[in-house]
């Protein structure tokens, strides 16, 4: 066991030693390079590469309108701007033939 006059010396020999000892470095800030922009690229559409048959198509906007078209008249000449269209897609005849 330790006397009481032990243990009052001990810590103040840890205090003066604390005091006397130099001042820790601070560290350097650390450099975190900004995160890289998120670019979203949609794709645009390609009319040329669709090969359109002569059927009715439904072409999708990126405003959210749609209409239906003559894929004979848009192989020959495509009237919107392909960035705008989102998709386009054959209208399916359902119930005909029954």
């Amino acid at each position: 066991m330790f006397t009481a006059k032990e243990i009052w010396e001990a810590g103040r020999a840890a205090l003066s030693a604390k005091e006397n000892a130099a001042p820790a470095p601070t560290p350097a800030p650390a450099s975190v390079a900004p995160p890289a922009p998120v670019v979203h690229v949609e794709p645009v559409f390609d009319p040329a590469a669709f090969g359109f048959e002569a059927r009715p198509y439904r072409v999708h906007f990126r405003g959210g309108t749609s209409g239906e078209y003559d894929g004979a008249v848009l192989a020959g000449y495509f009237p919107f701007d392909p960035r705008e269209v989102a998709r386009v897609e054959p209208v399916e005849e359902v119930g005909q033939g029954l």
